[in-house]
């Protein structure tokens, strides 16, 4: 593991139970990506083609004009789409200049491969989901 992304990826929950194998796997399939504040990481209802993991700074969930949450260092954002029909449930804007590893749909269908990723990225988003229709 030669690149800062892995010692990033120990420390989001999803990841933290992998082998040095597997971290190394994750590690090669993301990619470091930077938002300045007030950037749109996901927008509700458009086709969600991508994942991220925050590990810095933080960002507001939204759906139409309603807060739902505030994101930061060690969420993962935008899975949701990928786990299911495609579409954006709700709006990702960063609160402040946010550093992020994305992965396209294809990678991370690869990381949910790993042992133990695709149970807690789905218990993530069914946790979401309930946030979602409370705040509905």
């Amino acid at each position: 593991m030669t690149r800062q992304a892995a010692v990033e990826l120990r420390n989001v929950p999803v990841f933290s139970g992998l082998s040095r194998r597997a971290l190394a796997l994750a590690d090669s399939l993301v990619t470091p990506v930077s938002f300045a504040d007030g950037d749109v990481l996901c927008q509700e209802d458009h086709l969600g083609r991508q994942a991220f993991i925050i590990t810095k700074g933080s960002a507001a969930v939204s759906r139409g004009d309603e807060f739902i949450a505030t994101v930061g260092a060690g969420d993962v954002v935008g899975e949701m789409a990928l786990l299911g029909d495609g579409r954006r449930t709700a709006s990702v804007t960063a609160l402040e200049p946010v550093e992020a590893l994305v992965m396209s749909a294809q990678e991370f269908a690869s990381v949910r491969s790993l042992p133990g990723v695709d149970a807690e990225l789905h218990r993530i988003a069914g946790l979401r989901e309930q946030q979602l229709s409370t705040a509905a």
